[in-house]
């Protein structure tokens, strides 16, 4: 072996090395491997599954962004109304629709409330965001999380139709967490985006730690929206709201 390929080599060994001991850079690596071919909104959940990396760089380029807005929303809805109908069974069997029909409201309406201040924030930060990418971003989010709830769907399922009555703690404690570490997971996927566009193209598609101070209040804005729908609150009717504050009633219990 001549000398330029024993350098070659050795180059080689330690950048594997490298990858190996930085979990980043192979995450990294990773998305940038990453082929997706958008084919219709009902493809972008397998984007969102298994092309994260090709995801990121249409929602850079700004390619496909109606599609993208389309397949997140249709992925949304679905995901919190089959939750939401999970959700409700937990009170019996008349609570089913009620659930299933008001949790995608408070899903889908925390986004809509939290998109002009994402927007915004972003904005005076210095990330030229568009609207369009602004609104396919919140979306991309609320689809990852909505992609969470589908996979423990089956799980929540199997607890609330397994236990008896006195495990009511339990469900809604179990349900919480699954909820939270759905929305979390959501807020992961905008936060490796950010990551892998700077490293990738050196320039910011959000401001960071501006996307972790908004995603705050977004969860401040989904408890308060709970509150005010009452997806679980089989006393309301369907079109009645309740005034108040979350905090409290969660302390009231």
């Amino acid at each position: 072996m001549s000398t330029n390929e024993e350098s070659a080599s050795s180059q080689s060994q330690l950048a594997g090395a490298v990858a190996k001991s930085n979990p980043m850079r192979q995450w990294l690596r990773r998305w940038e491997g990453d082929e997706f071919r958008l084919a219709g909104p009902l493809s972008v959940g397998n984007g969102l599954l298994r092309a994260q990396g090709a995801v990121a760089r249409d929602l850079l380029g700004s390619r496909g962004l109606n599609t993208y807005i389309a397949g997140c929303g249709i992925i949304t809805v679905f995901a919190s109304l089959l939750y939401g109908a999970i959700l409700g069974s937990v009170n019996g069997a008349g609570q089913v629709l009620y659930a299933a029909l008001k949790f995608p409201v408070v899903i889908v309406g925390s986004c809509a409330v939290c998109l002009p201040s994402f927007y915004v924030f972003q904005a005076l930060t210095g990330a030229r965001l568009t609207l369009q990418q602004a609104l396919a971003s919140v979306l991309m989010l609320g689809a990852a999380a909505g992609l969470i709830l589908l996979g423990c769907a089956p799980i929540a399922w199997f607890f609330s139709v397994s236990t008896s009555d006195g495990a009511t703690t339990f469900l809604g404690l179990m349900h919480a967490v699954i909820i939270a570490l759905s929305t979390t997971f959501g807020f992961h996927f905008l936060a490796r985006t950010h990551r892998y566009v700077a490293w990738k193209y050196g320039e910011r598609l959000f401001d960071g730690r501006v996307l972790a101070l908004w995603f705050v209040l977004l969860v401040m804005v989904g408890a308060q929206m709970a509150h005010f729908i009452g997806p679980l609150d089989s006393g309301r009717g369907l079109l009645e709201t309740e005034r108040g504050f979350f905090l409290a009633a969660l302390l009231d219990t």
